[in-house]
Formats: C-alpha cells, structure tokens, sequence
C-alpha cells in the first residue's frame, strides 16, 4: 500500500481561501456533522445545488490534498459527503466540524 504524504501544494493564500470555502459550504449546505473513526460524515441539506458544491470542493481539495478520500453516499432520506484522513491528519479534520452559521 502506498501512503499518501500529509501535504498540501496550496500557498498560504490558496489554503485561507480554501478555508473560508469550505466554511461558507458548511454554513449553507450542511445540516448536520457526524465524526467517524477516521474522518467525519456531512450531511447534505436537501436540494441538487449541495450535491453540486459539496463535489466541486471535494474535487478541488483532493487535487491539492492527495491524502484526503471523499464519497457521496446518496441514501433516500439524506445525502452523505464522507471525508476520510489518515490517522495522523486528524488534525486538518476540525476544519470539517466548524460551522459558522
């Protein structure tokens, strides 16, 4: 198994927007955070536009943090975004529990 090192290729100003993106997507399209064993389960607010940022950033932050893992789980009472670290990024996985609303 090959393993991903803990890095990201943003610059300081890429990762503080990177930042304030993934707050404002907290704030407007989660209802809900659940922390899991190894990462944090997001549950969509109901609507295609969730569905479509929260795979937007997803795609974006795994382009520039090759370690993380994302998955859409579409259930039909809710829409999952799972996001999944290594156990020493833990750390970077309280940026998915912040809510600003």
């Amino acid at each position: 198994m090959t393993r991903v090192p803990i890095a990201c290729s943003l610059s300081a100003e890429g990762a503080q927007a990177r930042v304030e993106d993934w707050q404002r997507f907290l704030s407007d399209h989660v209802a809900e955070t659940a922390r899991t064993q190894h990462g944090v389960r997001l549950r969509l607010q109901d609507g295609d536009d969730a569905v479509l940022v929260a795979t937007d950033l997803a795609r974006q932050e795994k382009a520039c943090c090759p370690f993380f893992e994302f998955r859409l789980v579409l259930l039909p009472e809710a829409v999952w975004l799972e996001v999944d670290t290594p156990d020493d990024a833990g750390p970077v996985l309280e940026l998915f529990t912040l809510r600003t609303n």
